[in-house]
């Protein structure tokens, strides 16, 4: 059967090109089979090649393999820098703890023997820096008697504006001695009752500065416990703002430290400072009469280096005395709760001049 017309001449051309293709394929390799020379550049432009990629690929794997002794060098730096820090910390510690307990020693030999007390809850603290100099139970809790009155006189002056007049009310005068016999309608400053308070404790005019601070005693009382909260004193409660005998079942107490730490922030106080370093007081009423007020601190009276703070005294918390000192640029806060009516001036004013020698 003889091919279509209409095919034939493009077969005829595509087995033309075919032919002329391969003869001149044929002639390029019959050419270069023909010239040795070039044949060898030609192959040994292949070997140049084959080991310029070797020698990359080489050189590729000894760049990784120095990546990861790199990477491993970096981790065991980083580890031994650990190492080193930790051990850094740990001669920091042993060092300054080296450093306190020598200090120790050379203030136990300046001090000397600790002074043989008979009170129960009592810390000493450096109110500059919070540190504690001597503590026996001070996180027992119990009653703490008038050196609540601490308290107080610190909300008084935070509120500020001592000069300020108060009107006794009637229930500023309904409380259990100790009295000034203040009475209902009477006027007076709040430095005047601040002063008094601090002075000769007086109860009546603790009641009446609570109830011109915040409008009723009880939510005085809510403003006391506030106030601890704020200082971080987990070991107090307060129900009254001059420390007696709350009502069966209300919580009122505190401890030796949370005492220590009020009595620190009202030594801050320029106006608390002044006040209890007073001796005496002259307290003018609105008729004129003046009562002369002798301060119940005796470690005031008695020991030149005392200048201040506050006496206290129920049954449940026995003779009480918050005392604070100064000497040769030391100052100190002397807290003894719970000790017996000669054994609380003896101990409060000679651990005081035991913790002023050093």
């Amino acid at each position: 059967m003889s091919p279509c017309p209409a095919i034939s001449p493009l077969l005829r051309h595509r087995s033309a090109l075919t032919a002329l293709v391969a003869c001149t394929l044929g002639s390029f390799f019959l050419a270069s089979c023909g010239d040795p020379k070039r044949e060898e550049r030609l192959k040994w432009r292949e070997e140049e090649v084959d080991a310029k990629e070797a020698a990359v690929l080489r050189r590729d794997a000894e760049i990784q393999q120095e990546r990861k002794q790199i990477e491993s060098l970096k981790l065991d730096l980083t580890a031994k820098q650990k190492a080193a820090e930790k051990l850094q910390t740990e001669l920091a510690a042993e060092l300054d703890k080296y450093q306190r307990v020598r200090r120790e020693l050379e203030l136990r030999e300046l001090r000397g023997p600790l002074p043989h007390i008979t009170a129960e809850r009592v810390i000493i603290i450096d109110p500059a820096t919070g540190d504690v100099i001597f503590e026996k139970d001070a996180d027992k809790e119990g009653a703490i008697a008038s050196t609540t009155k601490l308290l107080t006189a610190l909300l008084v002056v935070e509120t500020g504006d001592l000069d300020k007049e108060v009107v006794i009310q009637k229930s500023d005068t309904q409380c259990a001695p100790v009295r000034l016999g203040l009475k209902e309608g009477e006027v007076y400053t709040r430095r005047q009752l601040l002063t008094a308070v601090l002075v000769k404790s007086s109860n009546d005019i603790a009641q009446a500065l609570a109830r011109d601070n915040a409008g009723t005693m009880e939510a005085f009382v809510e403003k006391m416990n506030a106030r601890c909260a704020e200082l971080g004193l987990k070991h107090s409660a307060f129900a009254n703002p001059h420390g007696l005998p709350a009502d069966e079942g209300v919580p009122q107490f505190s401890t030796a430290r949370d005492l220590s730490v009020i009595a620190a922030l009202c030594d801050t106080k320029p106006e608390i400072r002044e006040i209890v370093s007073l001796k005496s007081y002259r307290f003018v009423k609105p008729d004129k009469k003046e009562i002369q007020l002798e301060n119940t601190n005796r470690v005031l009276r008695n020991y030149s280096y005392c200048d201040g703070m506050k006496t206290g005294y129920t049954n449940a918390a026995g003779y009480c005395l918050v005392c604070s000192g100064e000497k040769n640029g030391k100052r100190r806060i002397v807290v003894v709760l719970n000790d017996t009516d000669s054994g609380v001036w003896k101990d409060s004013q000679a651990l005081l001049e035991w913790a002023l020698r050093a």
